[in-house]
């Protein structure tokens, strides 16, 4: 595998960030210092925390029955993610993904020389995993890890009860590890909690990116036994000395009102919802409807045209959104609802120019 472009971070960081309405945000706006309970005045600017604050691992623990000792702290849900498939997927290793998917986990194993086998979530199935595929793809290509996300990040699909155990059994039986990306499964009421706990072949990704409102600290953090993490923690240990202190006295505060975010976090999910429903009704667009999150993924709704053509049509009014081929579907785009309702419904206006102008 080759040396990843990594597209679709390169394209966040510069032209999706272009346009006055940015149906592109794929978190919850901002909290202030005071929703966190923080003074950053009190910020210090030493800290030793060689593997994280172990008040968050304890915290963690609380929230979903872990071992504290099975949790890997990390600078982003990206990292934790990487710390654990690179450790488990060397060099040659076979990589099983999910597609459409979020794409940039699978590009940051380019640096491992990894081979990639993707296996699909098709749309007409309403994004169902097809559990007897999968675990032909993974028996096929004596696949070491599958990467897999919860809630399904393009589309806002959940895992089935079915498909949950239909995972652990493929793990089981496949001797395989199984990597889940669940930074959008907090936006579920109530939360199912992390796959993790049905097999300890499953490792579960979060942090308090997406719903908490405090996106920018970079702070993640993956779930799995103790041996996974102590393995884990060579790959931490190989691209960082520790965490940022600053990030990790933010993430203490953060994580003692964990279900007061979540709790705004999911209005800001819940009412975006509604409001792009509504709009919704207007137009004729094909979509599978999100279980939760902040955003889906319907088809482009102008013939002839696919996501990055629709997206530079979108931006020369104003609007954008995220081509779906950085998903690996190009006749699709993402569209996020998280913003507040005002600044949404303008954006939905103007995107329905565009669709009426087309």
């Amino acid at each position: 595998m080759a040396l990843s472009e990594v597209p679709y971070i390169r394209w966040a960081k510069s032209d999706g960030q272009r346009g006055r309405h940015r149906l592109t945000m794929s978190a919850v706006p901002p909290v202030g210092w005071h929703e966190i309970g923080f003074d950053p005045s009190s910020l210090q600017l030493f800290e030793f925390t060689p593997y994280g604050p172990t008040e968050v691992m304890d915290d963690i623990s609380d929230l979903w029955g872990v071992d504290p000792a099975g949790v890997l702290l990390a600078s982003s849900a990206s990292h934790a993610h990487f710390c654990f498939a690179a450790a488990l997927a060397g060099p040659g290793k076979t990589v099983v993904h999910e597609v459409p998917g979020y794409l940039p986990i699978v590009d940051a194993l380019s640096v491992v020389g990894v081979k990639t086998v993707p296996f699909p979530r098709r749309f007409d199935q309403h994004y169902r995993i097809d559990l007897d595929l999968l675990a032909r793809t993974v028996a096929d290509n004596s696949a070491a890890v599958v990467l897999l996300t919860n809630l399904h990040n393009p589309s806002g699909v959940r895992l089935s009860v079915e498909e949950e155990q239909g995972i652990a059994v493929i793990a089981e039986e496949q001797g395989c590890h199984v990597i889940v990306d669940e930074m959008y499964r907090p936006f579920l009421d109530p939360d199912p909690g992390p796959l993790c706990r049905r097999h300890p072949s499953i490792i579960s990704i979060g942090g308090l990116n997406k719903v908490h409102g405090v996106s920018q600290i970079r702070f993640g953090w993956g779930m799995a036994t103790e041996p996974l993490v102590d393995l884990a923690r060579r790959v931490f240990d190989s691209t960082t000395l520790h965490n940022s202190c600053l990030t990790d006295q933010v993430a203490r505060a953060a994580m003692k009102r964990y279900q007061p975010l979540r709790q705004r976090g999911l209005t800001f999910a819940t009412e975006g919802w509604k409001v792009f429903s509504r709009w919704l009704e207007q137009y004729s667009i094909e979509l599978v409807a999100p279980a939760g999150g902040l955003v889906c993924f319907p088809r482009v709704p102008i013939a002839g045209l696919d996501g990055d053509q629709f997206q530079r049509r979108c931006l020369e009014h104003g609007v954008n959104l995220t081509p779906g081929r950085f998903f690996g579907a190009p006749d699709h785009v993402r569209i996020a609802f998280g913003l507040a309702q005002e600044p949404l419904q303008e954006a939905l206006e103007a995107l329905g120019e565009v669709i009426e102008k087309c």
